[in-house]
């Protein structure tokens, strides 16, 4: 369901693994979260952060969306080695650069109002309730003329600045992003940012501080699989306790591999408001 889904967000963060046959017993590998159309959440684990293992090999031949920072590894998904995915871009890692910036140069306050106006202007859509076609025309509407003051800035920022200044890296990291981070004034189904993958990872960084580590890369891959129905639970609505004591029971009691769908939590949620 994820692979199918009209926007398919990414990320990653790191994760502790011992391994015996490692020179200092452990092993730093990554769990990539996948999130679906705001609703799937899937984790995968693998022993490394490299792009191979990971969405080059999981996205594979992609040509939707695909939401995710502008970091390299995801490069491949969006120029044709990997796949030829739809690039869109994150306002929230774009901001974050200026937002670095604040206690040392006041000059980004000015395009940190204007980015913090197209998050006013997707406030105004939510309390109104618009649909994906009525979000993109509002979009088009205002956000387009936030959208060209910001560029028109970040352009004479960085003609008059040094390139080694961070504000000029900023507003150069804006720049190179510009055709992702404004693709979706065209489309309403398309958010501003990945916040909503990274909220899913924030599950895994907790854990990190209770667990610390997983015991072995077998372990690693069964705690992705847990995750990814305990995150997908969240999305829907469903609570995890009575959700997975009541699956295991039935995966014990010999439950059908042809009917594994019918436990996915969206489904289990809606069999059982019935029953």
């Amino acid at each position: 369901r994820v692979l199918g889904a009209y926007i398919v967000r990414t990320d990653a963060t790191g994760l502790k693994v011992l391994d015996p046959e490692s020179p200092d017993n452990i092993e730093r590998g990554s769990i990539w979260a996948y999130v679906g159309d705001d609703k799937d959440v899937l984790f995968k684990y693998t022993k490394t952060g490299e792009g191979a293992t990971g969405p080059w090999k999981l996205l594979a031949g992609r040509t939707g969306y695909i939401q995710a920072d502008a970091a390299t590894v995801h490069d491949r998904l969006f120029d044709g080695q990997a796949a030829s995915a739809i690039e869109l871009g994150c306002w929230a890692h774009g901001r974050r650069r200026l937002v670095a910036l604040q206690e040392t140069d006041c000059r980004v306050a000015y395009p940190l109002k204007l980015i913090a106006r197209l998050y006013r202007i997707e406030h105004l859509a939510d309390a109104r309730h618009l649909t994906p076609e009525a979000r993109a025309d509002l979009r088009r509407d205002r956000s387009t003329v936030v959208l060209d003051t910001l560029r028109r800035w970040l352009l004479a920022t960085r003609a008059r600045e040094p390139p080694s200044t961070d504000l000029a890296k900023a507003a150069g990291y804006l720049l190179n992003q510009w055709v992702a981070l404004t693709r979706f004034v065209e489309d309403g189904r398309v958010s501003l940012d990945n916040n909503l993958c990274e909220q899913q990872l924030r599950d895994v960084a907790l854990g990190r501080k209770n667990y610390l580590f997983a015991g072995s890369h077998a372990a690693a891959e069964r705690t992705a699989a847990l995750y990814s129905l305990t995150r997908t639970c969240a999305q829907h609505g469903v609570p995890p306790l009575p959700y997975l004591t009541d699956i295991f029971g039935k995966l014990a009691s010999g439950w059908k591999a042809r009917r594994l769908a019918e436990l996915l939590p969206d489904r289990w949620r809606d069999a059982n408001a019935l029953s």
